[in-house]
């Protein structure tokens, strides 16, 4: 798929994933912008010779955006398009107000996810599954090994991260 991958009900973590890939292959700064919110143009007055200069109407002459501003702008505002092109009508009426990327990635973490104390309180379930996991009587390799993987995405998805050796053991 060449475009940007779409929101579909109940896949929301595996889109997070995916449009994340994808922001990031579209550039090595477009995702940064979804993390840390978007580039503050600060324009500051303009003085020459100990006086400020103003343009019409009295405001103070500025200083113009430099490339670097307007790139980072520019990957702000594509990180924007694409993940507002990812989501479905239903969910376009939710984010249609906001103004960044980051807002409308927060904006559908927290619909899909819930709050930081809700995906807390989801946590210890996969974790019981996960510290009291055994074979079933009679149930053969793969099966099992099935299961396992099941309980370790869960715990992926509640964004609980174990070492190689911990999932080893």
């Amino acid at each position: 798929p060449n475009g940007a991958p779409i929101l579909l009900a109940n896949e929301y973590h595996h889109w997070s994933k995916r449009m994340k890939r994808y922001l990031r292959r579209l550039g090595r700064d477009v995702w940064r912008y979804v993390e840390e919110g978007p580039h503050v143009l600060v324009l500051t007055p303009v003085q020459t010779d100990g006086a400020t200069f103003r343009l019409g109407g009295g405001h103070p002459a500025m200083n113009r955006a430099t490339k670097d501003d307007l790139d980072k702008m520019e990957n702000d505002a594509i990180a924007f398009c694409e993940i507002s092109c990812g989501v479905s009508p239903d969910n376009f009426d939710i984010i249609i107000n906001c103004k960044s990327a980051k807002e409308i990635w927060d904006v559908l973490k927290n619909l899909y996810e819930g709050t930081k104390q809700a995906i807390d309180n989801r946590l210890p379930t996969p974790l019981n599954e996960f510290n009291n996991f055994k074979a079933n009587v009679g149930e053969n390799l793969e099966d099992s090994f099935k299961r396992f993987n099941l309980i370790v995405t869960k715990l992926s998805n509640a964004d609980t991260i174990r070492s190689n050796n911990e999932t080893n053991l």
